[in-house]
């Protein structure tokens, strides 16, 4: 017999039984069941407004299901060594929204506990900077899940890090969710495989000054992971300083979806540096497959820009570029009106509709090439309307700071201008 504090009875859910999860923990040991709802051990925990996601997460066992109904929770949830299924009732303003509170500076965020999840992500001290910490809270954050991971239809806001993550997950999917206004990832897969992104609504939020404008690291990222199979598709993306970045990744494909109003619409970076989670690791990025995509009117300008070049580089008006990676196909998309919002010649980055890039040792201490940017296959793409140019490859001959692109293949694409000229000559 099962007993609950808030005096519900539990409820049928699929072939689960539904319990009410309440915020408090001395109410939550009440609520436990005492027995196996199916034969393979799962249970659905219900949260109703005004009760924890947190405290649901903590009862719930691997292979479990949270589910959320409509309204508004302030929270920041960590999940570690789990592998959950988080369903919302929606990711629209009458659904579940996970929000943090409002804040405009880093030194105006609110106190956090100290989790595995803000650790993982810290690179500070917390103990002598507690900033640190404040600045790495997540919407969602998956830890080490030891299982698939599921996250639907609902809506994250405001978070100082990330909208919904995963760090070395297996089976990561986030479907019909929504991320509003986070300071890095609106979704973020870290050093995980078999990922899958798909429809999705990413809005960033400029919180930089004239100076040093900055909306987010990007919309969706794909990181540090030397066998991701990744498929992000069908996801609308505005508003990021990148749209979607790959990062020091391998293997997947960037398919059907809408990116614009971007520093940088689609960004496939190999730079000899993995970053998370392990300092010395490297993972050669590329195998990408860029397919059916519109990236269109990508014209924010943004300081961008990692490591030792943290906010330095200013990027705007790039619709696709391929830096360094290997063995990536850009096919049938659709990539036009880049044009940057700044004088060309004042940018750190190439602008246009589609840049393939090879940039010197850069980023990591032990000065490890990357590589060209090399096996690169551009086909049957509509790349027009951009500034300063449709398609460029990188040389030095473009700029000192630039080296030759290796093999690539550009065959049947309709563009008007490129360096060199005769890539888009009639």
């Amino acid at each position: 017999m099962q007993h609950s504090s808030t005096a519900r009875r539990p409820r049928p859910s699929g072939r689960t039984r539904a319990l009410t999860v309440t915020a408090s923990a001395a109410l939550l040991l009440a609520a436990l069941p005492t027995g196996t709802a199916t034969a393979g051990g799962s249970r659905t925990w219900v949260v109703h407004p005004g009760e924890s996601i947190q405290a649901a997460v903590d009862a719930a066992r691997s292979g479990d299901t949270i589910e959320i109904e409509a309204g508004t929770y302030q929270e920041a949830v960590c999940v570690v060594g789990k592998g959950l299924k988080i369903v919302g009732a929606g990711r629209g303003d009458d659904g579940t929204r996970i929000v943090w509170p409002e804040w405009r500076t880093p030194d105006q965020l609110p106190d956090v506990a100290s989790t595995p999840c803000w650790e993982a992500q810290n690179t500070g001290d917390p103990e002598t900077d507690p900033a640190t910490l404040r600045d790495d809270v997540s919407g969602i954050f998956f830890l080490e899940p030891d299982g698939p991971v599921r996250v639907s239809h609902l809506s994250t806001w405001n978070h100082p890090a990330n909208g919904i993550a995963a760090w070395h997950a297996d089976g990561f999917r986030v479907h019909k969710t929504a991320a509003h206004a986070h300071e890095r990832y609106g979704i973020l897969a870290a050093a995980s495989t078999h990922t899958r992104i798909s429809r999705n609504v990413l809005q960033g939020l400029d919180r930089g000054t004239p100076e040093a404008p900055n909306s987010g690291t990007a919309g969706v990222g794909i990181t540090d992971s030397d066998a991701a199979y990744a498929d992000v598709v069908a996801n609308d993306i505005r508003g990021y300083n990148l749209g979607v970045f790959a990062r020091e990744s391998r293997s997947g494909a960037i398919r059907h979806n809408y990116v614009s109003d971007n520093c940088v619409g689609i960004l496939v970076f190999d730079d000899a540096a993995t970053e998370i989670p392990d300092f010395s690791g490297r993972v050669e990025g590329g195998d990408w497959q860029l397919r059916w995509n519109e990236v269109t009117g990508n014209d924010r300008f943004c300081l961008a820009g990692v490591g030792e070049v943290q906010a330095s580089l200013r990027v705007s008006g790039t619709g696709i570029a391929v830096v360094n990676a290997d063995s990536v196909g850009i096919r049938h998309n659709e990539v036009t009106g880049n044009v940057p919002s700044v004088d060309p010649a004042s940018l750190q980055f190439p602008a246009g509709g589609l840049a393939l890039v090879t940039l010197p040792p850069f980023n990591n201490a032990g000065g490890v090439d990357p590589g060209p940017a090399e096996g690169i296959v551009v086909t049957d793409n509509s790349i027009t309307g951009n500034v300063p140019v449709d398609v460029l490859l990188s040389s030095p001959q473009v700029s000192p700071f630039l080296r030759d692109v290796g093999a690539v293949e550009f065959e049947d694409n309709d563009c008007g201008t490129s360096l060199p000229p005769e890539l888009c000559a009639p």
